[in-house]
């Protein structure tokens, strides 16, 4: 079995669109799991997966883990600051929290972002903010939860922020102490998992709406219409788009904000 035979006959069953991971980078990482398994070949790596349950969710992990930054796409940042979230705030009764979903949330650069922009714009909204961060990727969370992340990660965000919200540690910046005891980290997988439940904005960008197969995208949409409250957002990736299957669940506001309709399953 050649690489490109395993990645139409394997990832077909995870759910991945394999053409999305015939890059040199990826298969080097595949086949550094095949060496720490060691494994030699193709096809005995294949017959692994579908044995093995928690390697079919380790290799999805592997594949799918995102490159984000902070203020990742800044229009989106600002368009949910100027319109999106008051609008949802205007909406909650007087003391609820807000609740998010950062949904795949890599390395931990959207959900931080996402409480930098709390901080900065509704701290003093008279709600109190629930942030919700999830992948499938527990290094990933484990970063995540270290908080410090090369300047690379803020060549989006705006300077003053960052000098207002980071430490500059030889390089590294740092975000203050108190940041990753304000999210809850979950690890999950959209593919296998529930969804986390009672949500007024989820996010799940360059993910499920990149990788996966058209069906499994109309199942995590379904999740997703459940996994909201009445007039919940979606939010995806700024090249994403919501299967054609999932018409009725979502309709679009601004791409790549969705609500939620009350219709749907």
């Amino acid at each position: 079995m050649e690489y490109k035979e395993f990645l139409k006959t394997i990832l077909p069953h995870l759910g991945l669109r394999w053409r999305r991971f015939r890059g040199k980078s990826i298969r080097k990482r595949i086949i550094s799991r095949l060496q720490e398994l060691g494994l030699q070949s193709w096809s005995q790596y294949g017959s692994h997966l579908l044995e093995n349950e928690e390697e079919r969710d380790y290799l999805t992990g592997l594949l799918t883990v995102t490159i984000s930054r902070f203020w990742r796409n800044g229009q989106l940042f600002e368009d949910l600051e100027k319109t999106w979230l008051p609008k949802v705030l205007e909406r909650l009764p007087a003391g609820e929290p807000l609740q998010i979903w950062s949904s795949g949330c890599a390395s931990g650069e959207e959900p931080y972002s996402l409480l930098i922009l709390w901080q900065e714009s509704f701290a003093d909204s008279g709600h109190d903010l629930r942030l919700l961060a999830s992948d499938v990727n527990e290094r990933c969370l484990q970063r995540a939860l270290r908080g410090r992340y090369p300047a690379s990660s803020f060549r989006e965000m705006p300077k003053h922020l960052r000098e207002k919200y980071c430490t500059n540690e030889g390089g590294t910046f740092c975000v203050p102490p108190d940041f990753p005891k304000r999210i809850v980290w979950v690890e999950h997988n959209l593919i296998s998992d529930p969804p986390l439940s009672g949500n007024h904005l989820i996010l799940c960008r360059n993910l499920a709406y990149t990788y996966f197969t058209d069906s499994l995208q109309e199942k995590i949409t379904a999740r997703f219409h459940r996994a909201l409250l009445p007039g919940g957002l979606l939010v995806l990736g700024r090249k994403d788009h919501l299967p054609e299957g999932s018409s009725g669940l979502f309709r679009r506001l601004q791409h790549p904000i969705y609500q939620r309709l009350p219709n749907g399953t």
